[in-house]
């Protein structure tokens, strides 16, 4: 499996179309109350919080974007992520 760093995620996230949308991705995600693995087949991201610990994602289909914590993500368009 491919790897990606945990600092370079967020660059890939932010990554924009020629035409000025944003680029979707996958990604999987530990929920941090139960400890299960959601992954995630398309999302795009709606901002990211340089100095927090927070990034909102729009998942396919939803109205609203989640907030997930950055350190959570464990897989990101199918590439191990790590610190």
């Amino acid at each position: 499996m491919r790897r990606i760093k945990q600092s370079k995620i967020w660059e890939e996230m932010e990554r924009q179309a020629p035409n000025g949308s944003s680029i979707p991705f996958s990604f999987s995600f530990v929920k941090k109350k139960t400890g299960a693995i959601v992954n995630i087949s398309k999302a795009t991201c709606t901002s990211i919080h340089s100095k927090g610990s927070t990034v909102n994602i729009l998942i396919d289909g939803e109205i609203r974007p989640k907030s997930i914590r950055k350190c959570l993500i464990i897989t990101f368009n199918s590439a191990s992520v790590y610190l």
